[in-house]
């Protein structure tokens, strides 16, 4: 069985997806309460990415 990453955020998502990683589900999160959670295959290339984003996104916010 293929490994998944849920993304809870919206903006993380889309970021992924411009980048050219596909959604494998959409679920209600069971987190945020009304919010959605992002379901995404596990590969190398999109740790390195998921890695880059939040490390971009640490720093906007200093």
């Amino acid at each position: 069985m293929k490994q998944r990453k849920v993304i809870l955020s919206l903006q993380i998502a889309n970021d992924l997806i411009q980048r050219g990683f596909s959604v494998v589900e959409v679920k209600p999160s069971t987190k945020i309460r009304g919010n959605a959670a992002f379901v995404f295959e596990l590969t190398q290339e999109f740790s390195k990415a998921l890695t880059e984003i939040s490390e971009s996104r640490r720093l906007k916010h200093k």
